[in-house]
């Protein structure tokens, strides 16, 4: 089973790449340095493979003003439809 989790990205953090009218969004994205939430929003990380996976009903409790963060969407494979209780 699948289930959609999103990565908090920290705007005031992360360092965006120079941007050109001739560079695609999906490379200056990928060439900017991303500042992540950690799990339990204890922190940030520069890694994507340390960040938080946040559910929707998670992302309720996170508290920031207009255009602190950014959600990166990724979905998840569960092993049994159970783990998504023990999360």
């Amino acid at each position: 089973m699948k289930v959609r989790r999103y990565r908090i990205i920290c705007l005031k953090r992360s360092e965006f790449a120079k941007k050109d009218d001739e560079t695609f969004i999906s490379d200056w994205y990928n060439k900017s340095k991303l500042v992540f939430w950690r799990p339990n929003r204890a922190g940030y990380t520069k890694q994507a493979h340390e960040a938080g996976l946040y559910s929707a009903e998670e992302l309720i409790d996170c508290a920031g003003s207009f255009g602190d963060w950014l959600l990166e969407p990724t979905w998840i494979h569960l092993e049994h439809p159970m783990d998504i209780e023990s999360e």
